[in-house]
């Protein structure tokens, strides 16, 4: 065989089956393809809200907006100072090329999120199996009811369904950190970094795993070099990601999650009995998938534990082991110990997400007994695959329900209107950062008034500049008194007389909650800003100083496996 057939070959087989994987996520994705995403997804509305002013700033010359200005009828929104800013990206990038070829670039961002999820599937699991077996498993993951039914229709939680995306790319990269394979530190930097930008949340949950499997499933005596090396990879994802990190964190303490979701709400989307035996709504059908998991687990594991390799059945048990916390941290009889830890309730807000750990992990259990179950007999084979099949049936049937949705959405569809004003525009995050007891009514009726006005004493005002962010102006008051801009209040707005300079307080106009500032008597040039604080300024230059460490870390792992003579066998 000549040296041009060795190379080639081997890349071969990948662009086969990943085309298989490409092709079902068309299939699978096609319900959203031909109608767009569900209207009466859980968050739809809101995802492209974000979406299209984000887009629009960034057009304008914003580089990371994270003050939405025309969000909430106009007045605002402070959301993207916590909220991940990937999903985002994707569909500002796509924007041009979806107006070109006359698509739609929300959809095309979505469907990439699940193309993308099959396609890293498929690269972890074939470090676990053939590439039949991976091609197999990377569908079955775009398959799997959280995922597909819940996730990307029901809830269209984007930031949720691109870290389904990047958790097989953090095992993937974590499990050539185990072997020192090429590259794999600033890989596994980069996957990190997109699991931090896509949905923090997933990032607590998920991020203990792959220092576990380092430390579980490495070849024996390499466990604590595993570990570090995978460590490793995982501090320089936080350091390339702190442009949003570090701000985001800063900002958390001004976006009470005890505000949107009293412990009441928290108890009703735990799992228990009754939500099991009550059919119907939206924690039913979660628990339902909980339980179909656990059994698709428990019964590919205890078959492989059976019969399996030593190495294999090592992997099973970890797997189990991996989905225990989740699954009772999901449960009603947890609920004391959330009670007990009130920041880990306002970090994850709803314990059902813990599921993402359970299709992880039951997706490693099923790939690990297609790549054993050659070995065994007929019976045993039969037996363990034709009851596996009967628990993957609801995936399909969950998949044929979304068309039904879709046709009721078609039949029914929402009626323009509202008869209660509803001034947060879909915005998640505003019942937290707004300030409380504002009025909706009179929030809208101000967005519709002038963007300066006095509120108090008698004067005029002239906008000299409106841009996100940053506000000037000009007041002519022989009494001075409290002027109101038409932008919601958040705590890090600050104003300031041009010249001579001199802060002056800013504060909630109630009950609007927009902007009010007390501004002195006379001819006065006026800056309302929210600055470019520490935080941004810290996190921007932690990021810069990572992509350099990753991209010359990358390149020297590069060039030592390029060049580096091949290891002499151990005796």
């Amino acid at each position: 065989m000549n040296p041009t057939t060795k190379k080639s070959t081997p890349s071969s087989p990948n662009t086969l089956y990943l085309s298989v994987v490409g092709a079902a996520a068309v299939i699978l994705a096609l319900p959203m393809i031909l109608h767009g995403p569900m209207a009466q997804g859980h968050d739809t509305t809101e995802h492209i809200n974000f979406a299209r002013h984000f887009s629009e700033q960034f057009w304008a010359g914003e580089w990371y907006p994270r003050w939405l200005a025309g969000m909430n009828h106009g007045l605002g929104s402070p959301t993207y100072f916590v909220f991940p800013p990937f999903p985002s990206y994707v569909f500002t990038l796509l924007a041009p090329l979806a107006k070109f070829c006359h698509l739609n670039a929300f959809n095309m961002g979505e469907f990439l999120a699940l193309l993308g999820s099959g396609i890293c599937a498929y690269l972890w699991l074939n470090t676990m199996a053939s590439r039949r077996i991976a091609c197999a498993g990377a569908i079955l993951y775009m398959l799997m009811p959280y995922h597909l039914a819940v996730d990307y229709y029901r809830r269209t939680a984007l930031p949720e369904c691109w870290a389904l995306v990047w958790m097989p790319l953090v095992l993937y990269f974590s499990a050539k950190a185990m072997r020192r394979e090429r590259v794999y530190l600033a890989g596994l930097a980069v996957a990190y970094a997109c699991l931090i930008l896509s949905h923090l949340i997933s990032v607590l949950i998920f991020s203990l795993i792959p220092l576990a499997a380092a430390m579980t499933l490495s070849a024996s005596g390499q466990k604590m070099k595993a570990a570090f090396r995978v460590a490793g990879g995982l501090f320089l994802g936080a350091g390339l990601s702190s442009f949003y990190l570090v701000p985001a964190l800063f900002h958390a303490r001004h976006f009470p999650a005890s505000r949107l979701y009293p412990w009441s709400f928290f108890q009703s989307n735990l799992i228990a009995v009754g939500t099991l035996l009550h059919a119907g709504g939206f924690v039913h059908a979660i628990s339902l998938t909980v339980v179909n998991m656990i059994a698709l687990g428990l019964w590919c594991g205890i078959w492989v534990l059976a019969k399996g390799e030593r190495h294999s059945r090592a992997k099973v048990l970890f797997w189990l082991a991996v989905g225990v916390l989740p699954l009772f941290l999901m449960l009603s009889l947890s609920f004391p110990v959330w009670k007990m830890c009130p920041l880990l309730f306002a970090a994850v807000q709803f314990p059902w997400r813990f599921n993402i750990v359970l299709c992880i992990a039951a997706l490693a259990i099923v790939t690990v007994l297609l790549s054993e179950i050659s070995r065994w007999s007929r019976w045993p084979q039969a037996w363990s695959l034709v009851l596996a099949f009967l628990l993957i049936v609801p995936w399909f049937m969950a998949y044929g329900n979304i068309w039904k949705r879709y046709q009721m959405e078609a039949a029914h569809p929402i009626e323009a209107g509202s008869p209660m004003p509803h001034v947060d525009d879909h915005d998640g995050w505003f019942y937290a950062w707004s300030p409380p007891g504002i009025d909706a009514a009179k929030a809208i009726e101000a967005s519709t008034g002038p963007q300066i006005r006095f509120l108090t004493g008698l004067g005029t005002t002239t906008l000299l500049l409106w841009k996100p962010r940053h506000i000037e102006f000009q007041t002519n008051s022989s009494t001075g008194g409290s002027v109101m801009v038409r932008q919601f209040y958040y705590a890090a707005w600050k104003a300031a007389l041009v010249s001579p300079s001199q802060t002056l307080d800013v504060r909630a106009a109630m009950p609007e909650g927009l902007v009010e500032i007390q501004v002195p008597p006379g001819l006065q040039r006026i800056r309302l800003e929210i600055p470019t604080g520490r935080a941004e300024r810290i996190g921007f230059w932690i990021s810069a100083w990572f992509a350099v460490l990753c991209i010359g870390v990358g390149w020297r792992q590069w060039w030592e496996s390029r060049h580096s003579p091949p290891e002499l066998p151990r005796t």
